[in-house]
């Protein structure tokens, strides 16, 4: 008899705390923007993946879908966009120029309801690839959408869940929305250092926060490692803050776009200064923007190290300091360095 009431005993106590915990979330509102995360996506590998959370963050939205993308030929994510108009989300799409026109039989659409915008500009880019979901999602990288971005150029794409972020994100985005692009652009932006979670973020856009020298002076910290995969590579600064953390042991290397080589290019001057540098072997194109310092430190947005990005162009960037984050960016690297030949 006194077994089975000991018994019972622990049963009702497992009981009331079941109860208790019941009771705590069913009172308490969790709002999801205090409870941030980061979600990253390397592409074509993940192609599928990344482009369905395009298209769910989309279809999901309750308020506002912000769009910044230099080039969109995805005619479903396209009316996915229109779709969320009709329903009364509050629509913005900005895109470059250029790339709007050459799109035009599949953005007009955007366009007629009002609701595309570009830069007007036939010698600057809005070379940005964010969009920002509800004021508090901010999805981010090097990827646009079009086919070639989406399913065979290498890209990284994040999904960030930080209200802080979004609120950056947002202000550059109006800006733009009314006509302030390049060098009309103010440096307003409201938290250039913020935390998610355990991982600090710096949040940058050019060129009106000058982000080639917040590259250059993370890089003259560099302890033991830099690694990058960049499109195109040709700012003198950057490459000469590297050529000197190369004399100081740090070792370097590199992956560049094969179809960027020109005299402009930085690929020889790091060759020779000792860098492991080689050129891509994607057909199509080896897209990435990305720095990985001391395995620590993650640099990626739509920047490309180049004097355009950083005088003239749209850009964002964000500077990430987390080892786990460093750690799936270095996964990336590797696999693309030593496939495409990059010496152990």
């Amino acid at each position: 008899m006194k077994n089975n009431f000991k018994k019972i005993n622990k049963l009702f106590a497992v009981f009331v705390v079941i109860l208790m915990f019941i009771f705590i979330y069913s009172v308490i509102d969790i709002d999801p923007a205090e409870n941030p995360a980061i979600n990253l996506w390397f592409l074509p590998g993940q192609s599928g993946e990344a482009r369905g959370e395009i298209e769910q963050l989309i279809n999901s939205a309750e308020k506002s879908i912000y769009i910044a993308v230099y080039d969109i030929n995805d005619e479903n994510l396209v009316n996915d966009l229109l779709f969320a108009h009709q329903k009364g989300i509050d629509v913005r799409v900005i895109m470059d120029n250029e790339e709007a026109a050459d799109e035009w039989d599949i953005v007009s659409s955007l366009d007629s309801k009002n609701i595309l915008r570009t830069d007007h500009s036939t010698s600057n880019f809005m070379h940005n690839k964010f969009m920002i979901i509800d004021g508090i999602e901010v999805w981010t990288g090097s990827t646009n959408w079009t086919e070639n971005g989406l399913f065979y150029n290498n890209n990284n794409s994040l999904l960030i869940n930080s209200k802080e972020l979004a609120d950056n994100y947002t202000a550059e985005f109006s800006e733009m929305w009314n006509g302030e692009f390049g060098a009309k652009s103010p440096a307003n932006t409201p938290y250039p250092d913020i935390s998610v979670g355990d991982i600090n973020i710096q949040c940058y856009f050019a060129p009106e926060d000058h982000v080639e020298d917040h590259i250059v002076s993370v890089i003259e910290n560099a302890q033991s490692s830099i690694d990058f995969a960049t499109f195109t590579f040709t700012s003198i600064p950057i490459k000469e803050a590297i050529i000197k953390k190369i004399k100081q042991g740090v070792r370097v290397r590199g992956i560049y776009e094969a179809r960027q080589k020109s005299q402009w290019c930085t690929y020889d001057d790091l060759k020779e200064a000792g860098a492991n540098v080689i050129y891509d072997g994607n057909p199509k194109t080896m897209h990435h923007k990305v720095f990985i310092i001391d395995n620590e430190i993650v640099i990626t947005g739509s920047y490309n190290p180049t004097k355009h990005a950083n005088t003239s162009n749209d850009e964002n960037v964000l500077i990430l300091t987390d080892k786990n984050l460093a750690k799936q960016y270095e996964k990336e690297f590797n696999s693309l360095f030593y496939e495409w030949g990059g010496e152990k």
